[in-house]
This record gives structure tokens, C-alpha cells and sequence, in this order.
């Protein structure tokens, strides 16, 4: 599987990532590790097929970072693109991510869709799972807030989409 990632952990240090890629029916799969209060979110977010998947993968991983740092100290990251085992020309490693490569406007055309369903909420009835949208103006926007997947939903309030 091929996935971005905003990569903020460091050679001594777990802090976490925001992972994304390409899911069936126009939409993003992002899974937010330990960012937000330990553990995993998932959000999920509707597009149109004609906009550009680089600036909108930079767009949600932006508000993301921004929303989870609440506009303070941002720590250091990288974007990056895993590859599979096929070489590439400057494709670097790491035991995280294993084969990997900058994520650049000309890296996201090694993207590929993928299957899946998590985002069913008759299937997963009992996970919070978030759910976003590129609207036509281009803003990102999304309909609650972070927060880990086994997140009691009773006490959700709604931020509105």
C-alpha cells in the first residue's frame, strides 16, 4: 500500500504522524496516530475527482497539524510517500516506513486507490470516526473533533460540517 505521511517522530522520540491515501467512492482515508491524545483517529474525507490530490493531501494534513497543535509550537516534520520495493530515484529508508520518498507534487502521480469500508458506520456502529469534506471553494472542513476511534460518542459535541 502506498500512503502519505506527515512524519513528526524523530530518531529518540514517538511523537506521532497523520497517514493518508486514496480510498474508493472519491475519498481520503486519513488515520491520525498520537497527535491528539494518544492513540488512533480516523477521519475520512469526500472529494470531487477533478481537484489536484497534492494540494489537497498538503491542505488536510495543514489543518490537521494546525487544529492538533492549536497554532503553537508545530514540531518538525517531513512529508513523505512510501514505495513499495520497486527502486526509485531518491528513495531513502527508515524502519518506520521502510522504502519511502519525498511527497512532492511529482511523487503523488505514484498514488494508488484503494478499497475500503471503515468509514461504514452500519458495519462499525461503536468507532468515532470523523467525516470531512473538500468543499467546492476549496476549504477543508470536518464534522467533529479529533479524537481517538473508541471515543465514547455520547459525549460528542458537533462542530458542524
Amino acid at each position: 500500500m502506498k500512503i502519505v505521511a506527515r512524519d513528526f517522530n524523530t530518531f529518540d522520540n514517538d511523537i506521532g504522524d497523520i497517514v493518508l491515501y486514496l480510498s474508493n467512492n472519491n475519498k481520503i482515508c486519513v488515520n491520525i496516530l498520537n497527535l491528539h491524545d494518544f492513540g488512533q483517529a480516523w477521519m475520512y474525507v469526500k472529494y470531487r475527482p477533478e481537484i489536484d490530490i497534492y494540494d489537497t493531501f498538503l491542505k488536510i494534513m495543514n489543518k490537521i497539524t494546525k487544529d492538533v497543535c492549536d497554532n503553537t509550537d508545530i514540531p518538525t516534520y517531513k512529508d513523505i510517500l512510501t514505495v513499495e520495493d520497486e527502486p526509485i530515484e531518491n528513495m531513502s529508508y527508515d524502519s518506520r516506513w521502510e522504502n519511502y520518498v519525498e511527497f512532492t507534487r511529482e511523487s503523488v502521480t505514484l498514488l494508488e486507490e484503494y478499497d475500503n469500508d471503515r468509514d461504514d458506520e452500519t458495519k462499525y456502529p461503536d468507532l468515532y470516526i470523523i467525516q470531512g469534506e473538500i468543499l467546492e471553494n476549496g476549504d477543508f472542513v470536518y464534522d467533529k473533533p479529533i479524537r481517538n476511534n473508541s471515543y465514547y460518542q455520547d459525549n460528542v459535541c458537533d462542530v458542524g460540517l
